[in-house]
């Protein structure tokens, strides 16, 4: 979870009062977050618990939320109005890194606090929300030095040359891709690309080679500066404009006054080929005003839901019997009305609601399927294997590319935040190949096994996926075949009481030849048992045979 630092004064000045830690502790329950004492600068740690309210990653969006829930909410009228400059974007973009979008900060102070702060934000942002700077990256400047229109145009690496922050000498961009930390840290965004994205101004200036690093003539911003040109590129038009909103709204509140910027694009984007940012995002939901009292138990009148989330940042209208909920130009995270009674419950104060014990009472016994999943568990490692617990969450080459699968459907996070976490796994091996691929030092064999969730994409199901309990296991080492791996998986069917049936079929993930399918009694698929794939092995690092299976438990249950 993100965690960033507070400074105490700043901080306090924000909010509009003066706060110490104790009380702090006692708020940011509204903010979903806990503090963390103080670093070694005095600086407090808050911890955010919910990485799908990235406007809450800075002083700024804390203090904004506490200050809605004290009655002292802000309105942001530049969300309207015409705008102080332009951006073109070139063709060539679009398969490229095809959104920017911009916006003017005035009268903005910079001391050093402000300064780090800023940073801190811009940096969580791209990182997290980013997905390191991959959806999104962050670009600050002073706009006294900028001509406008910007230009946002592809360019050929070896064709043009500026002073990146952080070194005194021009470089040409393929230079700053090879030898600048931050072009080696980030070059992979380009993988496969001829060219580069590139922001100069109108005279030719060069505001920085994006996501990469900024020109150090413009993108240099130190204390006492106050005009500035916010910018933000990425692969997802709403990430980036959300990101904007995000920093619009916190250098308002430390004074700032905000100046939107159209960009023109050459080609269609889902909001249009002119779009203006700061922009509003309305992610509008109607909810029946009888869902909050039957979710949350408790009576729950009109007046209250409208006071309650108007105090939480939201915009509330009445229709009939039922509310329109539009969350702030800061927020993207509504998906469904619980969401909404969610946030209602956590302004209301979890401590308003009055505990309630169980109205009925009856026994209990074990789930039938964590019954079965013990017992295997128990084989397995009676067997020798050492069990892993790994996450359902997976980035989505783990369970694709790297396992020869690159056209599988996959269950996708909506509202994703970090591609670590971007989808379901619907396989529990790609976990085993994750967690021997960490495991080279380890003295061979290596015998381990998982019995875990999987989510298997389904649009014949309710929820277009269904989750499904799996068991797999994997054997590496030198001299590791399909024998070994036959044996275990048969004295395991033998203490289940069943018969062993296979075959032949070929699959991506495994050798061919070298691969079967398992069969129930009844004909029904079961699993696959198999030597890997030396492709696979390869796109894993690893550098051993392997041999595995994979069963589904449910259909035993």
């Amino acid at each position: 979870m993100p965690t960033i630092l507070v400074e105490p004064k700043d901080f306090c000045e924000l909010l509009g009062e003066e706060l110490d830690p104790e009380q702090l502790v006692d708020q940011l329950d509204l903010a979903k977050a806990e503090y963390k004492g103080l670093d070694e600068q005095g600086y407090w740690r808050i911890e955010l618990n919910d990485t799908n309210r990235p406007d809450l990653w800075s002083a700024e969006g804390i203090a904004r939320q506490l200050r809605c829930a004290k009655g002292r909410r802000r309105d942001y009228p530049f969300f309207e109005g015409t705008s102080a400059g332009e951006i073109r974007v070139d063709p060539a973009l679009e398969d490229i890194r095809p959104y920017v979008g911009a916006f003017i900060a005035k009268g903005l102070k910079v001391t050093e606090t402000v300064l780090k702060l800023i940073i801190q934000t811009q940096e969580k942002l791209a990182e997290n929300f980013g997905r390191r700077r991959r959806d999104v990256a962050i670009g600050v400047y002073n706009v006294n030095k900028i001509k406008f229109p910007v230009l946002y145009k592809s360019q050929d690496p070896a064709g043009h040359s500026y002073v990146p922050l952080g070194f005194e000498e021009s470089m040409s961009l393929a230079d700053i891709l090879e030898r600048h930390p931050k072009g080696i840290e980030y070059r992979n965004i380009f993988a496969g690309c001829d060219k580069v994205p590139l922001l100069i101004d109108q005279a030719g200036l060069t505001l920085s080679m994006p996501p990469i690093i900024n020109s150090r003539e413009v993108g240099e911003i130190g204390p006492g500066d106050s005009d500035l040109f916010v910018e933000a590129t990425g692969t997802d038009i709403h990430s980036v404009i959300l990101t904007l909103n995000i920093m619009a709204c916190d250098m308002a509140d430390r004074g700032a006054r905000i100046d939107r910027v159209t960009t023109f694009y050459p080609f269609d984007t889902p909001l249009g080929r002119e779009v203006v940012v700061p922009h509003r995002l309305d992610r509008s939901l109607t909810i029946p005003v009888a869902e909050f009292s039957r979710l949350l138990g408790v009576t729950i009148k009109p007046i209250e839901v409208d006071n309650v989330l108007e105090r939480y940042g939201c915009d509330i209208s009445i229709k009939g019997e039922d509310f329109e909920v539009t969350p702030p130009p800061t927020r993207n995270d509504y998906l469904h009305i619980v969401d909404v009674i969610e946030d209602f419950a956590i302004a209301r104060g979890y401590e308003t609601f009055s505990p309630r014990m169980p109205q009925k009472f009856s026994p209990g016994k074990p789930d039938a399927d964590s019954v079965l999943e013990d017992k295997v568990r128990d084989h397995m490692i009676g067997l020798g294997y050492e069990e892993l617990i790994s996450s359902i969450l997976v980035a989505r080459a783990q369970i694709a590319e790297r396992m020869n699968l690159a056209d599988s459907q996959v269950v996708e996070i909506a509202n994703l935040m970090n591609e670590n976490y971007a989808v379901l796994r619907n396989a529990v091996l790609p976990s085993l190949l994750t967690a021997e691929a960490h495991s080279t030092a380890a003295a061979y064999p290596h015998h381990m096994f998982e019995a875990g969730e999987v989510a298997v994409f389904d649009k014949s199901v309710a929820h277009g996926s269904r989750t499904e309990l799996h068991l797999a296991a994997l054997v590496a080492h030198r001299e590791a075949n399909l024998s070994q791996i036959h044996a275990d998986l048969e004295f395991l069917f033998y203490q289940l009481g069943l018969e062993l049936n296979l075959q032949q079929v070929e699959h991506p993930t495994y050798l061919p030849g070298r691969v079967a399918k398992i069969l129930l009694p009844d004909g029904r698929d079961f699993g696959l048992l198999g030597e890997v794939n030396p492709e696979v092995l390869e796109n894993w690092e690893i550098g051993v045979p392997a041999s595995a299976f994979e069963i589904n438990l449910d259909a035993l249950v």
